[in-house]
C-alpha cells in the first residue's frame, strides 16, 4: 500500500512539473502592409534585384499582449504580388524572394516559377524550410529581396511591385 502511494505521489508529482514547465503559446497571423517591392532602372536582360524594408513595432502587431512580447515561433504563410496597374512594364521570368533582418542572414522564403505579366496578381510557392524568422520579427525591420529574371535586353524605368506578406507567428504568453 505505501509503495502505491508512493508511486501515485510521484506520478502526480511528475504531472505537475510538466505542466509547470509547459509554455503557453498563442497564434497571430499577421499581414504586411502593401509594401513597394521596386528595382531602380536601368534594368538589364538576366538577374535583377528589387527591395522593399517593412519597419514595424511588436507593440504595433501585438496591441492585446501586454509585458515583454517573446516571439517563439515564426513562418511564412503566403507572398503575393501584383504588379502596377497601367504601368508600363518589361517582361519579366522567375523571381525568388529572400528577407533580411538586422540579426539574420539572407533566407529564401518563395519561389514564382513563373513568367510576370502586366496587372495580374502572383501567389509565390513558400519554402519548406524557413530560418531564423523568430529573430527577423523580434529585429522589428525586414527587408525583403525579389531576384528576377528581365527577359528582355533593356528597360530604362523603375519596376514596382505590390507586395504582400502573411506570417504566422507565435507569442509566448
Amino acid at each position: 500500500m505505501y509503495h502505491n502511494l508512493k508511486m501515485a505521489g510521484s506520478s502526480l508529482l511528475l504531472i505537475c512539473f510538466m505542466f509547470s514547465c509547459s509554455v503557453n503559446t498563442e497564434k497571430h497571423e499577421i499581414t504586411t502592409p502593401v509594401l513597394d517591392l521596386k528595382a531602380v532602372g536601368p534594368l538589364f536582360e538576366g538577374s535583377n534585384t528589387a527591395t522593399a524594408t517593412w519597419e514595424f513595432t511588436l507593440e504595433d502587431l501585438f496591441p492585446n499582449l501586454e509585458e515583454n512580447i517573446k516571439i517563439e515561433k515564426a513562418k511564412v504563410k503566403s507572398i503575393q504580388i501584383q504588379t502596377r496597374e497601367g504601368m508600363d512594364f518589361p517582361k519579366i521570368g522567375k523571381m525568388v524572394i529572400e528577407m533580411k533582418s538586422k540579426y539574420t542572414d539572407m533566407t529564401k522564403i518563395g519561389l514564382l516559377d513563373d513568367n510576370i505579366q502586366p496587372n495580374k496578381k502572383y501567389t509565390f510557392q513558400v519554402a519548406d524550410e524557413q530560418k531564423d524568422l523568430q529573430t527577423a520579427i523580434s529585429d522589428e525591420r525586414i527587408t525583403f529581396v525579389g531576384d528576377f529574371d528581365m527577359l528582355e535586353d533593356e528597360y530604362y524605368e523603375d519596376v514596382i511591385f505590390d507586395l504582400q506578406v502573411t506570417l504566422e507567428i507565435e507569442t509566448r504568453n
